[in-house]
């Protein structure tokens, strides 16, 4: 009896966002065509205005097609049937309802594909507004290490991205007479939370831990994320220096290989180092690297030192307008005239930045790196590691001022703490730090595959 009260409601549910999304109706498709050229694929799709879109790519997975998706506000489909050009690798074009607001246009593809532009030409002389998407046929291991990031403007909107109910199967005879309703992958949620940047609440769940790292753990998605893992300080910048002559420098450095290792292990990513030898990089050069590789997280690791040789225990710090505490603020300006050693200046630079911090890209990264930070947080202390009272702290550091890069900074320890420095250059330590940051990265990335299933 239960079953059948849930699927009622659940059918209640569809037809009333149905009847909601058909009074709603603002915008008209039109007509849909495909171009075919030596180089690509042209979707041409006509408007009776111009609007906001968001273009992507999604996987083959669970027996569903590649498919290039076209979010729109809600229109009222008037093309008819489309006309599916022969000898290509489109299978065919279907539309559905996303949410109360959004529609989604599917073309279904054999083959993996990229985007390579989509765009809005308005309308002008006698001709439609009009939406084009081109698209590239590629192989599947091209697929699997492309990063498909969103074309168009269309913000996203709250509610079950995942759920989509097909209103109706347009063109080709494969999809004909199905009208079912389906579930269709969406793109990845960063969920954008009303706190200000320097709070750490977020609205991102944390997923469960996973009891123990399996470096044999197979790829859970065609894509590999990189994560780009900056060894503090270097060359003529030791770092701090430890009770017993113990350079951070050469902590950092060892420690971000052993990193590289366990992730690398896990074949789940591909890693990229800042630095793989004791050779100094200014701090913006090492933002540059995370944005110029395309990264998919940045992890800065160093050990800290203070005039209180008995405090001991890592932390973890994100990026923010305003630090959470005064030794926080004085790490940061202190993390920061790191490039003053090689005597580059940094204030032009923060100009820039403040301009940044006031984006939304910029406010969504700092979720996703707040998100990261506490599941380091969790993971470090669910294998033992001693951590700081408030370990994720905040603060405006240089390092982690990449716009679209999840970034965190990492200090293992303190070199000024006799015992913990001594710690921090032992193998065992480092191999330690590495499991649970790797730990911490499948966490963080099995929460996004979620979000995208």
């Amino acid at each position: 009896m239960i079953f059948y009260t849930r699927l009622l409601l659940m059918v209640f549910s569809a037809l009333t966002l149905s009847s909601e999304v058909n009074s709603a109706y603002a915008l008209d498709i039109n007509d849909i065509r495909f171009g075919v050229h030596p180089d690509k694929t042209r979707i041409v799709i006509e408007m009776d205005q111009a609007t906001k879109f968001r273009a992507f790519m999604l996987p083959e997975i669970e027996g569903k097609p590649y498919r290039l998706v076209v979010d729109l506000p809600n229109f009222n489909w008037k093309a008819g049937a489309v006309d599916r050009p022969a000898k290509t690798t489109i299978l065919g074009v279907r539309d559905g309802q996303l949410n109360a607001t959004t529609q989604r246009v599917v073309v279904d593809l054999s083959q993996p594909a990229k985007i390579k532009d989509g765009f809005l030409i308005p309308s002008k002389n006698g001709q439609p507004n009009r939406l084009v998407v081109d698209f590239q046929n590629i192989s599947v291991s091209a697929f699997a290490n492309t990063k498909h990031k969103p074309f168009g403007t269309l913000p996203e909107t709250s509610g079950d991205l995942n759920l989509l109910f097909t209103r109706k199967q347009i063109s080709s005879e494969q999809f004909s007479g199905q009208q079912n309703p389906v579930i269709l992958n969406s793109p990845t949620i960063k969920q954008i939370s009303n706190q200000t940047p320097n709070n750490n609440t977020i609205s991102i769940i944390t997923p469960q831990r996973k009891p123990s790292y399996t470096p044999s753990s197979p790829a859970v998605s065609l894509y590999r994320p990189l994560i780009v893992i900056d060894a503090g300080h270097g060359g003529q910048d030791p770092g701090a220096i430890g009770a017993e002559n113990q350079r951070e420098k050469n902590v950092t450095l060892s420690t971000s290989k052993i990193i590289k290792r366990h992730l690398e292990a896990t074949g789940r990513y591909r890693v990229h180092l800042t630095r793989d030898n004791d050779r100094y990089i200014r701090l913006s050069k090492r933002v540059g690297i995370a944005r110029t590789k395309d990264a998919d997280l940045f992890i800065s690791i160093h050990a800290d030192s203070i005039n209180k040789p008995d405090v001991r225990g890592a932390s973890i710090y994100t990026l923010s307008s305003k630090a959470s505490d005064a030794q926080t603020a004085k790490l940061a300006k202190r993390e920061n005239q790191s490039d003053l050693i090689a005597g580059v200046d940094l204030s032009h630079e923060d100009k820039d930045v403040a301009n940044i911090l006031l984006d939304l890209t910029m406010r969504d990264t700092m979720n996703q790196s707040k998100f990261f930070a506490n599941t380091v947080v969790e993971n470090m202390r669910a294998r033992g590691m001693r951590i700081l009272p408030r370990p994720h702290r905040y603060a405006g550091f240089a390092v982690l001022k990449a716009p679209d890069v999840p970034s965190v900074l990492l200090e293992i320890g303190f070199m000024s703490n006799k015992n913990e420095a001594r710690l921090l250059t032992s193998q065992s330590y480092q191999e330690k730090v590495a499991a649970s940051i790797t730990d911490s990265i499948n966490d963080y990335f099995t929460q996004i595959e979620r979000n995208n299933r």
